[in-house]
């Protein structure tokens, strides 16, 4: 029973690291936009990154995305950052797995990102719909 009462004590500090470091980096990538006056069209919220076929590698993390009039950024909790240049994104599509990985997050809806050079990046993320819709409305 002590070893159970560990485990969840443990997991209850990380779930609650998670979501701090989420609010800070919400907050700094909201600091960042009002310094270069860059338009935010979706706000800062929290997304797990499925992988990418190029670029950007397969190692899925939680994190937070950004949609700006220039650019769809997504920052890991750990790792690296992906910024993706609206002008080279050709399209964004809903689609219930990604990579032939289904999940039960979020819906199971994936929201993919298509880009010029044949890249496909793919995220699961709360209301995928509405940031498909303002992707594709540039």
């Amino acid at each position: 029973m002590l070893v159970v009462g560990g485990v969840l004590f443990l997991w209850f500090i990380l779930f609650r690291w998670m979501k701090i470091k989420i609010e800070r980096l919400k907050f700094k990538i909201m600091e960042e936009n009002k310094k270069t006056n860059e338009k935010i069209i979706l706000e800062p919220q929290s997304a797990l990154f499925r992988g990418s076929d190029a670029s950007f590698g397969n190692i899925k993390g939680n994190g937070v995305i950004c949609l700006t009039s220039k650019s769809l950024s997504f920052e890991k909790l750990i790792g690296q950052k992906i910024n993706i240049n609206r002008a080279d994104i050709v399209k964004a599509t809903v689609e219930d797995s990604f990579k032939g990985k289904t999940s039960f997050a979020t819906g199971g809806r994936h929201l993919v990102i298509k880009t010029k050079n044949g890249n496909r990046i793919g995220f699961l993320i709360k209301e995928a719909e509405e940031w498909c819709a303002k992707i594709n409305n540039q």
